[in-house]
């Protein structure tokens, strides 16, 4: 009996660990020729952007205008995953 409490436990905060881990957007973005595309799966949704900051811009509309005044999800973290890592430079060109 104790053992199927202790299983029961176990799965419940596997639960609640990943309830927590999807109250966040994801936006894989990559490069395509000149315009930075972000895409989000969960839920489906993309914008684009032609640097990283309009992109930031569109992807904050894309929210608010996705979801009502009031729904939680106005409220969730943003993260933006980079399919392919960004080269910088020092020097300003």
């Amino acid at each position: 009996m104790q053992r199927a409490t202790k299983r029961s436990l176990a799965v419940s905060l596997i639960v609640r660990h990943n309830e927590r881990m999807k109250k966040e957007f994801l936006f894989q973005t990559e490069q395509d020729d000149d315009t930075l595309v972000a895409t989000c799966h969960e839920p489906e949704m993309a914008t684009q952007g032609e640097n990283l900051d309009e992109l930031l811009a569109m992807i904050r509309d894309l929210i608010r205008c996705r979801f009502d005044d009031g729904d939680e999800r106005l409220a969730w973290p943003i993260r933006i995953h980079f399919l392919h890592d960004p080269v910088l430079s020092a020097q300003v060109a």
